[in-house]
């Protein structure tokens, strides 16, 4: 593809070429940098405003199509595997809390019955369960038994979720490769492109040679 287009100022700010040599470049287009070559026909690179013609833009706005189709996919994927990971840890959740009432109802038993039960298992009860807790001190009145009860909690490691597991950071582009001379300049080339998206320093255009 071999397509003149115009710059509104001066062809090449950082390298003007000499006469008879033209500079290659190509360009990752950021998305709205695509989206505005596609559906305006126009673009700027390194300060210069391109105005494309007609088949340029629509080779740009096919490539623009598959990016989007390509990123929604990846998008999809990603959400899907944090669910994954999200419904792990709501799992972990549930399990923790029926295991704490599990244990206040334990300590709640002891402390009725008259027993001794460490300070922290007894202001554990009273945190996760008020009412439980006056009612086994007001039982624990009347009970004669005062056994000595070794602590039911245990110190909990936090757990770290992955939440990076399953995920593909692959973004797609559209590149375009651009000469430019003297005389003007023209797309050679435009394409669909994958690449990592922290190979991306934003989200403009970004030169790749």
């Amino acid at each position: 593809m071999a397509i003149n287009i115009k710059s509104s100022t001066d062809i090449y700010r950082i390298q003007t070429p000499v006469s008879g040599e033209k500079v290659k470049k190509s360009y990752i287009l950021g998305a709205g940098d695509s989206h505005q070559a596609a559906y305006k026909g126009n673009m700027s690179i390194d300060g210069d405003t391109f105005e494309l013609s007609e088949e340029v833009s629509k080779a740009i706005r096919e490539a623009h199509e598959k990016m989007m189709e390509q990123n929604a996919a990846i998008n999809e994927m990603n959400a899907a595997a944090h669910n994954i990971v999200a419904a792990e840890q709501q799992g972990d959740v549930i399990k923790s809390a029926m295991e704490d009432q599990a244990k206040a109802i334990e300590i709640a038993g002891r402390i009725a019955k008259g027993g001794q039960v460490p300070p922290g298992d007894e202001a554990f009860l009273l945190e996760n369960n008020p009412d439980m807790y006056k009612l086994a001190k007001l039982a624990a009145m009347h009970a004669k038994e005062h056994e000595k009860y070794k602590t039911l909690l245990e110190e909990k490691e936090p757990k770290e979720y992955d939440w990076e597991k399953g995920q593909d950071s692959t973004v797609h582009r559209v590149a375009v490769d651009i000469e430019m001379g003297a005389d003007g300049a023209e797309i050679t080339g435009v394409s669909e492109v994958a690449v990592d998206h922290n190979d991306l320093p934003g989200n403009g255009t970004v030169s790749i040679s």
